[in-house]
């Protein structure tokens, strides 16, 4: 696993379940690999990780958490394993990414939120010591906001000039419903191979064109808004490499990982096709 230029992104899921798999030391290969990769991302120098996080969904308007430091939140229950994983923040990293929105008129505000679990599961796996700093940010808006709002970061990132890890936090498929009932998964498999086929031809955009119905029943948690902002980071035809997949009823685990490829001539298109469109913000 390569690490191109100073930008690095990675989609994950963060269900408690994962935590239970390591306590019984079951194998599991997304636990595996979330290890793996982050063992690889300290020996790569990343400096900070700037986390999309699905379990901060905000209506119109994006929010960073600018805190010198994040207090975990327990916002899952009726699980073992509930994990601490308070952790260092990066307020200086936050404000170049407040001035760089302003700039181009994206306008995300300030608020505290803290490390709730699409944060502190997957950072638990990857940075076990809790030493790289964290900027959470919330989702908001439709998914072509969260693009423009992720080409104007992954700019500012690269000009930035440390070494920062991109991650957006969320699973696949996200039917609870079935979940908690312990539905056959067939349909959402169905679903979640779907979306890692069109990642791994650099396709990731066309997630929106898969058949309504199956969209719906899949329940997509954040409605790919994390996915289209991790996109607007790292270049919108960019191949991601899918490490793992596992399957619960109705929630696909997935560990996708992109290098940084710069940004496409396409991505134009779709910021020119914004900018006639009704959701400027």
């Amino acid at each position: 696993m390569g690490a191109g230029g100073n930008v690095h992104g990675i989609m994950v899921p963060h269900v408690p379940p994962l935590i239970e798999y390591e306590m019984d030391h079951k194998p599991s290969q997304v636990v595996g690999e979330l290890k793996y990769i982050g063992r690889k991302m300290k020996e790569w120098g990343v400096e900070a990780v700037v986390i999309a996080d699905t379990h901060w969904q905000t209506r119109d308007k994006f929010f960073i958490d600018d805190s010198s430091f994040h207090r975990t939140v327990m916002s899952y229950h009726g699980f073992r394993g509930e994990i601490e994983y308070d952790v260092a923040g990066y307020p200086e990293l936050a404000g170049v990414l407040l001035e760089a929105a302003e700039r181009n008129l994206v306008f995300p505000g300030v608020e505290k939120h803290g490390a709730d679990h699409a944060i502190t599961i997957p950072l638990h796996f990857m940075f076990p010591k809790k030493d790289v700093p964290v900027v959470p940010l919330s989702i908001a808006g439709t998914p072509l906001c969260a693009f423009r709002w992720g080409r104007t970061m992954g700019e500012t990132l690269r000009h930035w000039g440390g070494k920062v890890l991109f991650v957006a936090s969320g699973s696949l498929s996200h039917d609870l419903d079935s979940f908690s009932r312990g539905l056959p998964p067939a349909k959402y498999k169905e679903f979640d191979r779907q979306v890692l086929k069109l990642l791994s031809e650099g396709n990731g955009m066309d997630v929106l064109s898969l058949n309504p119905d199956l969209i719906d029943a899949a329940k997509s948690e954040g409605n790919f808004r994390d996915l289209y902002m991790l996109l607007g980071v790292i270049g919108s035809q960019t191949r991601g490499h899918v490490r793992a997949y596992e399957n619960l009823s109705g929630i696909g685990m997935g560990v996708v990982e992109f290098i940084d490829s710069g940004y496409d001539e396409g991505d134009g298109v779709l910021l020119r096709d914004y900018y006639y469109s009704d959701l400027f913000h």
